[in-house]
């Protein structure tokens, strides 16, 4: 009984398959039509993760720290905040948000301390005067 080209049935395989080279067959599994690769030139999938920041992480732990170390580390906050946005802009790193924040957080601590800081000097001038 032979199992040739019969009429209804599966023919061999077209393309796609696997063959003598060691590979798979072009079956359509390249690059699509129109000329450009959707995933960025990586393959199949999508491209990895850019990674944060790190100063963009230190600006915003130094900015909810400085709100409850007198202002000190808020100092250091805003510092790291501006390098890592300038950095940022540089790389295409993400963690922009982070750093705004961490700048934002910064500035109202130091801007809290100053306030009772200088709320206790009043207080000091006002309370030796009497």
């Amino acid at each position: 009984m032979s199992y040739g080209n019969q009429p209804g049935g599966y023919g061999p395989p077209q393309g796609g398959g696997y063959d003598s080279s060691g590979g798979y067959g072009s079956g359509g599994y390249g690059t699509p039509p129109g000329g450009h690769d959707p995933y960025g030139g990586y393959g199949y999938g999508a491209p990895p993760p850019r990674g944060n920041n790190g100063m963009a992480i230190a600006a915003l732990v130094m900015g909810i720290a400085g709100l409850f170390a007198c202002g000190i580390t808020s100092i250091v906050g805003a510092v790291l905040g501006h390098i890592s946005l300038s950095q940022i802009k540089r790389t295409g790193e993400e963690g922009r948000g982070m750093a705004i924040a961490g700048l934002v957080l910064s500035y109202f601590g130091i801007a809290c301390w100053v306030l009772v800081l200088g709320g206790l000097l009043f207080l000091g001038i006002i309370g030796s005067s009497y």
